[in-house]
């Protein structure tokens, strides 16, 4: 049984990894968009009718986001009731809570995020006879997009302050765990 536990393990250590290189390229693409809506948001009336006079375009960055989380060993071996065979007690709490409590709740702050990002898209869609400066100038847009913009950070810091550091550290107790 040991042995069905130990690759279960060395699964999740391949999948954890993965995890963290989905949240940092995530991450990035977040403040990539970030740096594009704040520019939008700088933008004064004049400006944005001299880019529009020039025949310019303002670039309205579309990422949805989402890291792709790797749940499918978990979630196997979760359902075999196989997740019991983990002697480690503290171990078993920890994977417990990163997959119950940790994955879930980025795939929660994303849709948030999405969701405005579609609002966005609503606002443009129902100013589609306007010009386009007169969108960018629109309060109610400016707050979707600063909106946006905020809840891109909050979700940059849930990566970095809550995800990531449970992945890391679950690495090492897994390594550790194998390493006996």
């Amino acid at each position: 049984m040991q042995e069905e536990v130990a690759v279960f393990l060395a699964n999740l250590k391949n999948d954890l990894k993965s995890d963290i290189k989905s949240i940092d390229n995530e991450k990035e693409a977040y403040q990539k968009s970030n740096i594009e809506y704040e520019k939008i948001l700088a933008l004064t009336t004049l400006q944005l009718d001299s880019i529009y006079k020039s025949k310019n375009k303002v670039n309205f960055p579309i990422y949805s986001h989402g890291p792709k989380m790797n749940i499918a060993n978990y979630e196997g071996f979760k359902s075999s009731g196989k997740i019991g065979y983990i002697e480690d007690e503290k171990l078993k709490q920890k994977i417990l809570n990163y997959y119950q409590i940790f994955v879930p709740a980025i795939n929660e702050v994303d849709k948030y995020y999405n969701d405005f990002l579609f609002k966005s898209f609503d606002k443009m869609i129902e100013n589609a006879d306007k010009p386009e400066e007169k969108l960018y100038s629109d309060p109610k847009f400016k707050k979707t997009v600063e909106f946006l913009v905020k809840l891109g950070k909050n979700n940059i810091r849930v990566y970095e302050e809550n995800t990531k550091p449970l992945a890391i550290e679950l690495i090492k107790e897994i390594e550790k765990e194998l390493n006996k």
